[in-house]
This record gives C-alpha cells, sequence and structure tokens, in this order.
C-alpha cells in the first residue's frame, strides 16, 4: 500500500487579537492504543510531524515518551537517553538553541510532599517520524538538562510553559491556595543550577473541587503564534487572549480568564494534560489518566484522546461556506494513469480515504489524518503504485469521523 498525499487544500483563518473564540463541546478521538499510556500527564503537539501528539506518563515510569496519532493509535516510544522520570508532569515543543528546530521540553517538576530540593526539565530536539511507520521503539539522545531550584522553597508543580515569543519558560505551583508563577530566562543554562524567579502570584477565579481547599494547576499550553494561553484544572481550563506586545506574565496577572468548555466526566476526574492542537484551527485536545480514586476507591477507565474543535468565524474569506460532508464524484473518470478525487469537510474531523479493488482488498491510502473544514482534491496515480492495476471498476472510500461514503470509479488501459 502507498499513501497518495493531498495536492490541495484549503487553509482556515485565525482569530482577531480582542475576540475571545468559541469551542465546541468534547469529542472523543478514540482510545489510546499503547497500554503502557496509563498515567498521562503531559501532552503536546508535534510541530514537524502532522497529525502526532507527544505525551508521557507520570512520576514512577520508565525515561520514555510517546508518540499517538489523533485516533489515538500507537505510533511509537522514545526513550531519552540519561534522564529519569522522578515525577514528570508536563511537556512543551517550542524553538531552542539551534535556530529552525524544535525542541521536546519534558518537565521533571512534580513534587508531592516538596522533598526536592533541585528540580529538572529536559530538552531533546524533536525527532522526525517516518510516514505510515508505527510501532517505533527508539532512543533520543544530546539530551540537554536544565536543572533548578525556587527562590521560597521547595515547591510542587505540574504545569510547564514556554512562550515562543521569548523562549523563556513559565512554571505555575499546583498546592498553593495563590499560584506562584516563576521563570527560566532564555537562555536557560545547562551546565550550572539556575534559580527560577518568582515573577507573580496569581488568583484564578476558585475551582469548585469537592474537598479541595486550593486551585489545583495540572497543565497549561501557549499557542505557537504566542498570542493564546490555556491553563488547566481538575475542573476547568482557564483561557487567556495575549496581546503581541505583552509579557505572558502581564496576561497572566492583569486579565480574568475565559472559561473554555471542559465535560468534567468521571473519567476525566484526573485529567492532567492539555494542549493546543498545532495546526490552523487551534483547538484543545485533553488525555487523562486511567486510574481513578473516588472515597479511597480505585477505578480505571481507558485513557481516551478528547478534541475541543475551534468554531470558525462565519465571514471567513471563500466564495461559499460548507456545509455538509460531501464526497464528489472522481474526475476523469474512466482514467489513466491518475484520477483527482474532491470532497467538502464542514468540520475538522480526522479524515480517512482508502482505494479497493471490487474483491475488497485495499489497494492505496489516500489520505489519513487530522483535517480542518475546507475543500480538498487528493490526486491517485496509479502508475505510483507497487502492483499494476487492470481494468476494471475500483473503490474509492472516505471515513470523515464514523460517517463513511464510497464510490465508484473505472481504471482503463
Amino acid at each position: 500500500m502507498q499513501k497518495i498525499l493531498i495536492v490541495i487544500s484549503l487553509l482556515m483563518a485565525g482569530i482577531s487579537i480582542g475576540n475571545i473564540p468559541e469551542f465546541m463541546e468534547r469529542r472523543n478521538l478514540g482510545e489510546v492504543e499503547n497500554n503502557s499510556i496509563d498515567e498521562a500527564s503531559g501532552l503536546a503537539a508535534s510541530k514537524i510531524n502532522p497529525g502526532i501528539l507527544w505525551t508521557h506518563n507520570d512520576s514512577g515510569d520508565e525515561n520514555r515518551i510517546f508518540a499517538v496519532a489523533l485516533n489515538g493509535g500507537n505510533v511509537g516510544v522514545f526513550y531519552i537517553d540519561g534522564a529519569e522520570n522522578r515525577d514528570w508532569e508536563d511537556m512543551e515543543i517550542g524553538s531552542g538553541p539551534v535556530e529552525g528546530k524544535e525542541y521536546i521540553y519534558i518537565a521533571d517538576i512534580g513534587d508531592n510532599e516538596a522533598k526536592y530540593e533541585e528540580k529538572y526539565i529536559y530538552r531533546i530536539e524533536e525527532p522526525k517520524i517516518p510516514e505510515n511507520h508505527s510501532g517505533i521503539i527508539d532512543t533520543l539522545i544530546n539530551v540537554s538538562k536544565i536543572t533548578f531550584t525556587y527562590p521560597d522553597g521547595n515547591r510542587d508543580s505540574e504545569t510547564l510553559l514556554f512562550d515562543p515569543l521569548t523562549k523563556d519558560i513559565f512554571l505555575l505551583s499546583k498546592r498553593d491556595s495563590d499560584i506562584r508563577l516563576y521563570s527560566l530566562r532564555y537562555p536557560q543554562s545547562i551546565s550550572e543550577v539556575i534559580t527560577a524567579e518568582l515573577v507573580d502570584v496569581l488568583n484564578f477565579p476558585d475551582d469548585p473541587e469537592i474537598n479541595k481547599p486550593y486551585n489545583y494547576i495540572t497543565s497549561g499550553d501557549i499557542s505557537n503564534d504566542g498570542s493564546e494561553i490555556i491553563i488547566k484544572t481538575y475542573s476547568n481550563i482557564y483561557y487567556w487572549l495575549r496581546d503581541p506586545e505583552e509579557s505572558v506574565t502581564a496576561t497572566l496577572s492583569s486579565k480574568q480568564p475565559a472559561y473554555l468548555p471542559f465535560a468534567r466526566s468521571v473519567d476525566e476526574t484526573q485529567g492532567e494534560a492539555v494542549c493546543w492542537n498545532s495546526s490552523e484551527n487551534k483547538g484543545y485536545f485533553t488525555l487523562a489518566e486511567e486510574k481513578i480514586f473516588v472515597n479511597n476507591t480505585e477505578f480505571n477507565f481507558p485513557a481516551q484522546l478528547y478534541y475541543y474543535e475551534r468554531i470558525q468565524p462565519n465571514d471567513l474569506e471563500i466564495d461559499e461556506i460548507i456545509r455538509d460532508f460531501k464526497l464528489n464524484q472522481n474526475f476523469p473518470n474512466p482514467f489513466n494513469p491518475e484520477t483527482i478525487i474532491e470532497y467538502d469537510l464542514p468540520y475538522a474531523r480526522f479524515v480517512e480515504s482508502t482505494v479497493y479493488d471490487k474483491t475488497g482488498e485495499k489497494i492505496a491510502d489516500l489520505v489519513e489524518q487530522y483535517q480542518n473544514a475546507g475543500h480538498y482534491k487528493v490526486k491517485f496515480d496509479a502508475s505510483s503504485l507497487d502492483v499494476k492495476l487492470s481494468s476494471g471498476i475500483y473503490f474509492y472510500r472516505i471515513n470523515f469521523g464514523g460517517e463513511i461514503e464510497t464510490k465508484s470509479m473505472v481504471f482503463i488501459k
């Protein structure tokens, strides 16, 4: 089988400064396939591997991170050379010391009992994952270790923020009624212990957490362009719109956050991971631990990958608003050796499209990725296949978030 690349796609508009965006309710993208991901605590969308998310487990796991497809499928496991998962709590992807490269930042910052003076952030260049590859097992080398302490005593933290505009790192304390915001200014030393700077003390709107006196901050993310900040607790997802001339500290301290949709379902009671979608749509993903403790009783729920899609404005600069899913007849038809298949997506979904012969045997994968709303064209080139097609009827099928449509096409020699 071979994957046929998309040749035309519609780029959707972003948000305008000053407007708080709207998001749809939670959508289940699929169960996480890799059973080793049972205490997901960090989540980050790849910058160089479209359709891939990175995650890791909480304390006590091996020194590894996981690559996950947007339908929950297992892409690979990557071990971090020389690292230890004492209590990994969050991760980010951002720029670093070498221009043009993207780095994964893994925050070993958890400390429930506040007993560790030194905390660590591991920085590794993000690897490029080969297309059509799954089940990879690899080790990432050339790992940098940022070691730091807090200026006001040992702290527990589960939230790492990376500012793409300055390359500064921010950390939020977890077990404090007044949330402490710390910074590690760029460039962060990897040769000596840094003292984090306490830049502000924040008061978020109260979280309606049962029998918990504090706002338990568990994860956060800053959008690729630096304009949007989300911070997650066990009960809420907060949102800030940031002016380009404003610092992260000024945004968090001077503006009241908006509340974004969050299902608060029982299987996300121990939800500790959130990240922006790195595509233009910029919705956000959540992922929770599988083990939930309620009244000292353990419950287990399969880890589900959830997505909250951004509602696009009605004044998009396109000829016609796409309101329905539609798969068009290929053209030309009959064809030899190339034909174009077109389809419309009214909103973002994970799309799978394949070609079959009349016996039901799969011939090629056309599309297998998360796509934004828009009109798409895909070229199917029979001459590029490893097998030679005989003249006859073939079928192309598209699965659009569970909605499936099939059409036939004729190949002639």
